[in-house]
């Protein structure tokens, strides 16, 4: 189950417009505007509903990364990563562990 930083994310994430949400330190999840505008800047919507937990790939580094996406339409190509989603937070991470620690894919990122 997801845990937020705070209710204000919480609440962001449940009933908000399409967002991303990145782990903190602590591993609770925390909005980030940055990233947000950008994805809208990449993809302007409308965005379908709904939650895609979404593992990210950088091309360069083949660090992967996760966010939660407020919508799975938000967040689907990028130039710098390779992008898989997942309906869940748990495949996400069972995924992201199998790249080991740090998550290094250095493998061919096929579909998930």
């Amino acid at each position: 189950m997801a845990v937020f930083c705070n209710p204000f994310d919480a609440s962001l994430a449940d009933r908000g417009p399409a967002a991303v949400f990145l782990p903190d330190r602590e591993g609770l999840l925390r909005f980030d505007e940055t990233w947000t505008r950008d994805c809208w800047g990449r993809a302007p919507g409308p965005h379908a509903a709904g939650d895609a937990w979404t593992l990210m790939r950088d091309r360069a580094t083949v660090y992967v990364m996760l966010a939660l996406v407020a919508s799975p339409t938000l967040l689907v190509t990028h130039p710098r990563l390779e992008i898989r989603q997942h309906a869940t937070q748990a495949a996400a991470e069972a995924e992201r562990a199998t790249y080991g620690t740090p998550p290094i894919a250095r493998d061919a990122w096929g579909a998930a």
